[in-house]
């Protein structure tokens, strides 16, 4: 199937879809489905001589570090890392100073002393990326970049990869993020990551950014050991590692962590606890110009998620202002996971198994994986590469979502005379009154027990590559043939449950004017949340076959690139949705049908629908460099990418449910396209005094997505819409003495352009501004060295935004303000205190609910002040 044209042919195609977008029938339907690298030996040879070609080039003494400049471990005349060789999305390797593109690097020690609480946290400190990290260690958190739109959570836009290969194929899949699927810890060198420009041609599935985490590998002999303990929340972490040589042809890397507690949330079912181990074996030969590295990864973890929560609001006209915790439940450090929550009665969704889950585990995941990468450079001037990554994956989200509510208005739900009544806790039995609730608020909202028994993927990425002199040029050719499969198997249970908002609130069931229960343990019903939708079942499989080139000419002070990437998507399996039980189902047999018996839902397995579709798409990228001195270089940069929508196409009408294969006229909509410009500069200089360095861009982006999500409450569930993003986007460096600082921003100018249920409807959001996107984003992280001790601080900001598409209300702007002082104890003894929201701010990681008619609203908010103290020992 060809990709897609805008073609005005298309127009009364487009009328097609909101017509059925906003019909009756489809209304109905929609009640169903949910939601919610680089070789060293020889690897490392190329890497520096490349860069030793760069330096020479550009007369640059300076190698480059990671990222931004660190006093004392970096090379201080090139703060911002214009000669660090980019080996992330990129046709060969060269300096960031001949590359036009925009890269930045993050090294394990910005980690470390950021004191990072989870995977969305680490990715604060790259500038331009947007992560909402409210959700906890375990990950779900909503990533993007340059004002791409997280439409329906996750990271639609934005690759992670370990080692130059995807974690998972789709960062945005039902329950599976991919930040899920990966953790930061020693094993890490740097992270390297690409915006915009070739992640459109060098990753499938990823035209916003490509964030690579680049592991160790025992170039240099040594390791380390360390301890980090929470020290106003219930957390304990080791992490250790080393690698060197084994042989003069042979070396290692081994290394991992261990952690277990609640988290910097009190929660008291201690739901953090897991471990990984990850490690690689590099042999090379033929002289140091080739290598074979084979690795492994074991992740085994269960960690809380945080969900919204409510808060009270200030309100200055129609701008929430401030925002403080109600009564009886502390917003900053109180989450919504209850010990009596934890056990939950279950049935289905396939078939009639009963059981219990608990909903206090959060995000549960087992991964193990394994690579293989070789790499050798042949006689004839040819280089081969090939990188293989297989990955056998399971996982589960099991929590609770709050809806907060009055009693009286939850009780109205329920019909007139109906009373409540606590199940659990230290009040069970008693009625549920307005005076003996914790905080005055109740929930009716989802409780989620979802299982993915195989989230398995497998990827491999070969490519041929060649320099060829041009008359004293040089043309850099690639061409690769890249294939993975991403698999999707899950099962959703989801109900609807009652309980008191407030730390470890007790669950609570309704009684009906005559006395009788319409609820069982606080379920309204089993599988019946969102319309009747979560009984589940999805047996999905995706094959992505990408074939791509690119070439490279390097002449003189110019640089030019053209890159050209044909994605080709194949998707088979079968799912099915819930079908309602007539006249409910005896769960607990004995006898009588009663409360949550009454509705329940259960996979319809006698009516599955196939998926049998193929949707094709072209990405293309051309940029040009020039170098204007050997400190300063100017590129542009066009490309446009797309993303293949996966499992949240199925269950919509874009899919025909009984031959699998997509809807006539409304195949476009299977692919997001991404276009994209940007012009940049980079500088960097050196004074008596010290360096500096900047990295600025400015970028267009417009988008066209089809965009489903069945948790949002306010505006359609499902849309086709259009976005338009125009900003500038900052990275600088200073350094003076033992004197450090970097400061990153994002301008970002985003609207929508396409809003096609809206428009019919008669209620179009076009021209407004997306929900949570700030129009200013920065970090500001300054440091000082004096003697053993280094302390420092990292501040990050937004302006205010809006809490939804219609802009009814806005959230004032905020910042929140880390800190970290080490104290080196011996040699290669550190002593480390890090603080997390140094000044205990309330403030929500995007919009919010609300606010109500008693000034509530709904947030997700970030942790409150927490406090950690590390000893590391590097041997």
């Amino acid at each position: 199937m060809h990709k897609h044209r805008v073609r005005p042919a298309r127009a009364p195609k487009l009328n097609q879809i909101a017509a059925l977008l906003t019909s009756s029938a489809f209304a109905v339907l929609l009640a169903g489905p949910v939601q919610a690298q680089g070789p060293v030996a020889a690897e490392d040879k190329a890497a520096e001589a490349t860069q030793a070609d760069a330096a020479k080039a550009e007369a640059s003494a300076a190698t480059g570090a990671a990222g931004a400049a660190v006093a004392g471990k970096r090379d201080k005349g090139d703060v911002v890392g214009l000669d660090r060789v980019v080996v992330t999305g990129t046709s060969q390797k060269k300096s960031k100073m001949r590359s036009s593109v925009s890269v930045t690097d993050v090294d394990q020690q910005q980690v470390a002393d950021f004191g990072a609480r989870s995977e969305a946290d680490v990715l604060h400190l790259i500038p331009g990326i947007r992560a909402e990290s409210s959700a906890g260690p375990g990950g779900n958190s909503n990533i993007t970049v340059r004002g791409l739109p997280i439409s329906s959570g996750g990271s639609k836009f934005v690759q992670l990869q370990e080692d130059g290969l995807p974690v998972v194929e789709f960062g945005d899949m039902n329950f599976g993020n991919n930040d899920y699927f990966i953790r930061f810890d020693n094993n890490v060198d740097s992270i390297q990551t690409l915006r915009g420009g070739s992640a459109a041609t060098f990753a499938s599935h990823a035209p916003g950014a490509v964030i690579n985490y680049i592991s160790k590998t025992g170039k240099e002999k040594g390791g380390s050991i360390g301890l980090t303990r929470g020290l106003n929340f219930d957390e304990t972490r080791v992490d250790g590692d080393y690698g060197g040589k084994l042989s003069p042809n042979l070396r290692f890397h081994i290394g991992g962590y261990f952690r277990d507690g609640e988290g910097p949330r009190a929660n008291d079912t201690h739901a953090l606890r897991g471990h990984q181990i990850k490690g690689n074996l590099t042999n090379a030969f033929n002289g140091d110009k080739g290598y074979l590295r084979v690795s492994f990864k074991s992740l085994d973890e269960s960690a809380p998620t945080y969900t919204s929560m409510p808060a009270r609001a200030s309100l200055s006209g129609n701008t929430v202002t401030g925002m403080s915790s109600i009564n009886g439940f502390d917003i900053r450090k109180d989450s919504q996971l209850s010990i009596y929550n934890t056990s939950m009665p279950t049935i289905g969704p396939v078939g009639t198994s009963t059981g219990m889950a608990d909903v206090s585990r959060g995000i549960t995941v087992k991964s193990k994986t394994v690579g293989l990468e070789f790499h050798n450079e042949l006689p004839t001037g040819f280089t081969i590469d090939n990188k293989f990554k297989i990955s056998r994956t399971s996982s589960a989200f099991q929590t609770q979502f709050w809806g907060a509510n009055t009693l009286g208005g939850m009780l109205g739900n329920f019909g007139a005379g109906s009373s409540a009544v606590y199940f659990n806790g230290p009040k069970a039995g008693q009625a549920v009154t307005d005076t003996n609730l914790q905080t005055g608020l109740v929930s009716q909202s989802a409780a989620i027990n979802q299982q993915s028994p195989d989230m398995g993927h497998y990827a491999n990425d070969l490519s041929l590559s060649k320099a060829f002199e041009l008359s004293g040029n040089k043309l850099n050719t690639k061409l690769g043939y890249y294939r993975s499969n991403q698999d999707i198997v899950q099962e959703w249970q989801i109900s609807e449950r009652l309980m008191e908002i407030g730390r470890n609130g007790a669950l609570i069931d309704v009684r009906d004017a005559a006395g009788a229960m319409l609820t069982t343990a606080g379920l309204t019903g089993y599988n019946n949340q969102w319309g009747g939708c979560c009984a589940r079942s999805v047996n999905a499989h995706y094959t992505t076959d990408a074939p791509y080139l690119s070439l490279a000419l390097e002449s003189g002070p110019v640089d030019l690139e053209a890159s050209l990437r044909h994605d080709m998507v194949r998707a088979t399996g079968s799912y099915a949705g819930g079908k309602q039980v007539a006249g409910g189902l005896d769960v607990n047999r004995d006898g009588v049908i009663d409360g949550a018996e009454r509705n329940v839902w259960l996979v319809d397995t006698s009516n599955p629908s196939p998926i049998n579709y193929k949707v094709n798409y072209t990405s293309y990228s051309l940029g040009a460099n020039y170098r204007l001195s050997n400190d300063t270089s100017t590129f542009a940069r066009v490309s446009k990418g797309g993303r293949a929508i996966a499992d949240r196409l199925l269950f919509s009408p874009f899919v025909n449910s009984v031959t699998g294969a997509l809807m006539a006229g409304l195949e476009a909509q299977a692919v997001a396209t991404v276009k994209q410009r940007e012009i940049g500069v980079k500088h960097r200089g050196s004074r008596d005094w010290g360096s500096y360095g900047l990295f600025a861009t400015l970028f267009t982006a417009t988008v066209d997505e089809y965009d489903y999500d069945q948790t949002r409450t306010i505006g359609p569930k499902l849309n086709v819409v259009g976005t338009r993003a125009r900003g500038l986007e900052l990275e600088s460096a200073l350094s003076i003495g033992n004197f450090a600082i970097n400061a990153n921003a994002v301008y970002t100018d985003l609207k929508i352009t396409k809003d096609l249920v809206g428009t019919a409807q008669g209620a179009s959001t076009v021209g407004k501004v997306p929900g949570g996107v700030p129009t200013v984003l920065y970090s500001i992280s300054p440091r000082y060295t004096f003697g053993p001790v280094t302390t420092g601080a990292s501040i990050f900001g937004q302006t205010s935004v809006w809490n939804n598409t219609f802009n009814t209300t806005k959230v004032a702007g905020r910042y929140i303000v880390n800190a970290f002082v080490g104290y080196e104890m011996a040699e290669n003894t550190t002593l480390t205190l890090n603080a997390s929201n140094l000044f205990d701010k309330v403030a929500s990681s995007g919009g919010v609910g609300g606010p109500n008619a008693q000034n509530i609203v709904e947030l997700r908010p970030e942790t409150g002040r927490s406090f950690t103290a590390s000893i590391r020992h590097a041997f």
